[in-house]
């Protein structure tokens, strides 16, 4: 998968959505997000790298099969599109990589103010008892539980777990929905 693609599909995972309505919400000034615009012009500007790329190896290629064929005086030319696919392949990379920084900005933006990711952890994980109550709390007030409305609302009040261990506490609040 290329680079353009592998990051096209990144920025629609992360912000949930196919990237055409991305692009028609950003352009109207409708997503609220404040990195959205600059995440769009720069993925703009990596597809634009791509296509460059592509060229100059489109270039590459068919300089190549005429040095093949015995024209030995394209040995420069065939050295100058290497370059360039070179120069082109390292700058697709460096737009890439400030995209998924981007992205990083985005998800750390989108964390409560009080829920900074620290290199050291503070305490350990909420036991599955202090983690039960909180779900308790949460599912209480949902119209229907499901996984997703139960991590959003985990979320909400400051408790993230595995995907995992979130299908654990699904199963324990469906049980125990089950015998009341």
């Amino acid at each position: 998968m290329s680079t353009v693609i592998y990051t096209r599909h990144l920025v629609e995972h992360r912000y949930g959505r196919p990237l055409e309505d991305l692009r028609r919400h950003g352009a109207h000034g409708g997503s609220g997000d404040p990195v959205l615009p600059i995440v769009l012009r720069r993925l703009d500007g990596l597809a634009a790298t791509n296509a460059h790329a592509r060229a100059a190896r489109r270039n590459l290629d068919a300089a190549w099969q005429r040095c093949r064929s015995g024209e030995p005086v394209l040995d420069d030319l065939v050295l100058r599109y290497a370059a360039e696919v070179v120069d082109f392949e390292r700058q697709e990379q460096s737009e890439a990589e400030a995209v998924w920084d981007l992205l990083d900005v985005r998800l750390l933006l989108d964390q409560p103010a009080d829920r900074r990711p620290s290199a050291v952890r503070t305490g350990p994980a909420p036991g599955d008892e202090d983690l039960m109550a909180v779900a308790r709390q949460v599912a209480a007030h949902l119209p229907r539980l499901n996984r997703e409305t139960l991590r959003q609302g985990l979320h909400y009040r400051g408790v993230h777990v595995s995907n995992r261990r979130l299908g654990t506490v699904l199963r324990r609040l469906r049980t125990e929905r089950d015998h009341h």
